[in-house]
């Protein structure tokens, strides 16, 4: 192979892997995309995100469920709204779901590897995330609480 074709082969693959990688890390940013599933329980309300019973799920403080785009965290005792924080479960930065809650932080998954992590009530907390979650309300009927 004569020294100018290679030199000429090795730019080409060069910008290929330059575009590829420009082209893979432009999805980032700080909106994340819309959940396709907002919410997978059937429910005749429409605006409902998520439907919880009170006997039998987040019971203790630090208790949390991540279901239908909702990250639900128990941060206080009692059944009143007040007692809970409810934000999506779509991360910020690059859209990934949220894995879980540990130490009064919300983490981002290990899919997405980027250590964003929030406080309970959204806010960011550690970046690269700087866009809070969205925050969604509580309501508490008898034992029945509804994210909408």
């Amino acid at each position: 192979m004569e020294r100018r074709d290679f030199l000429s082969t090795m730019g080409m693959t060069l910008a290929i892997a330059c575009a590829g990688g420009i082209a893979a890390c432009s999805k980032g940013g700080d909106s994340p995309e819309p959940d396709p599933n907002p919410n997978p329980n059937p429910n005749p309300n429409p605006g409902t995100r998520l439907t919880v019973n009170l006997n039998s799920q987040v019971q203790n403080v630090g208790d949390y469920l991540i279901s239908g785009g909702v990250v639900l965290i128990r941060i206080a005792a009692g059944n009143v709204p007040a007692s809970f924080s409810a934000v999506t479960s779509t991360c910020t930065h690059q859209g990934c779901t949220l894995s879980g809650y540990s130490g009064g932080k919300i983490e981002c998954g290990s899919s997405c590897g980027h250590g964003s992590r929030f406080n309970a009530d959204g806010s960011v907390s550690n970046g690269p995330a700087t866009t809070a979650l969205a925050k969604y309300t509580v309501e508490i009927s008898g034992t029945t609480l509804t994210v909408k």
